[in-house]
């Protein structure tokens, strides 16, 4: 029988705030739940998974039933970093903002696999977008606007309360009533009826170092912690390995060292094990690579000798070289045929 890949969730733990606003709200929480196939005690379990269509339903119900169209960001605002779990205490205690996100990511699985970050980066500015992993058609303005919230809560962890983003971009169009909004966000550049949702920040705040009670002891005690959590959904030893090659590659951090040192193992022991599911390690950093390669080269604004260095090359003509041996011409004639909507080669099958 073949196996069954469990939908798409959200940590329950990030809904903490959700039954007092109900009430505050006059709403029943409880049934609102039920109405979405979800048990009410499950929220009383912080490392529950609930299913992340239905969590974007009940913010969707919960916004009409009350009659606020900013359920989500009111949600937001009685959100703590501390409803992440023990994954917060792997973030608040980086260094930078840039260092912060790459911890969000490594243990993503344990917070969601349904809502991802990802950081684009040009001269001076960065956009930190926010993206969701949702059945086509579900309705989720108020999970969107939650989750994007949380966000600059989560950078105002590292950068300081009086941190405000350059700018928020949002999916959803505008409310009639924008006060929550440009409150949460601030009014000089926000717009709605955006290609993503995604904060606006200066490229200095990603490795700005602020003067923070920091304790390494506190973020490696926290970090064995995480390593010690079983695993969740799929959670194979390659998904977790691509995941740190992912938020490594910029860094210099995406070699079979520190991947096998993260994950708590051997350079040895890593490549037995990846080997057991099918490839070795040169070929899961290849495979990472060729997605994001695509993903980088499909954004027009996309500099090539950043793209280089976004993919862990220290420079232009390195990157040139794998990706033309890759796919068979080099990334400039590869992104001119995806502007004009052409048929792109894929990765070629090595010998």
């Amino acid at each position: 029988m073949t196996k069954q890949t469990p939908p798409p969730s959200i940590r329950a733990g990030s809904l903490t705030p959700f039954e007092p606003l109900a009430h505050e709200l006059g709403l029943d929480p409880a049934a609102l739940l039920r109405r979405q196939g979800l048990d009410p005690a499950a929220l009383q379990n912080p490392d529950a998974k609930l299913p992340a269509a239905a969590v974007a339903a009940l913010l969707e119900a919960a916004a009409a039933e009350s009659g606020r169209t900013d359920f989500g960001l009111q949600l937001a605002e009685a959100w703590t970093i501390a409803d992440i779990g023990p994954v917060s205490l792997a973030v608040v205690h980086q260094d930078t903002l840039r260092e912060a996100l790459g911890a969000l990511e490594l243990h993503r699985a344990h917070l969601s696999d349904a809502v991802s970050l990802s950081l684009l980066e040009d001269t001076g500015a960065a956009e930190l977008r926010v993206a969701f992993d949702l059945p086509e058609g579900t309705a989720a303005n108020q999970l969107a606007d939650f989750v994007l919230a949380k966000t600059l809560k989560l950078c105002r962890a590292i950068l300081g309360p009086s941190w405000a983003p350059q700018g928020a971009r949002l999916r959803r169009f505008g409310p009639p009533d924008q006060i929550a909004y440009r409150r949460m966000f601030g009014s000089d550049s926000l717009v709605f009826a955006a290609q993503a949702d995604a904060l606006l920040l200066k490229a200095s705040d990603l490795d700005a170092r602020l003067p923070r009670m920091l304790d390494p002891a506190l973020r490696k005690h926290a970090e064995a912690l995480l390593a010690s959590l079983p695993s969740t959904g799929d959670g194979s030893v390659a998904q977790r390995a691509a995941s740190l090659i992912r938020a490594g590659l910029a860094e210099g951090r995406a070699d079979l060292h520190h991947v096998s040192g993260t994950l708590g193992l051997n350079g040895r022991t890593l490549q037995r094990r990846l080997r057991a599911e099918g490839l070795g390690f040169s070929d899961l950093l290849d495979q990472v690579r060729c997605e994001l390669a695509r993903t980088y080269l499909a954004d027009r604004q996309s500099p090539m000798h950043q793209i280089a260095a976004r993919l862990g090359y220290a420079d232009g003509s390195a990157f040139t070289r794998w990706f033309t041996q890759t796919f068979g011409e080099p990334p400039s004639r590869w992104r001119e045929k995806a502007r004009g909507g052409q048929d792109q080669p894929e990765q070629l099958q090595s010998a």
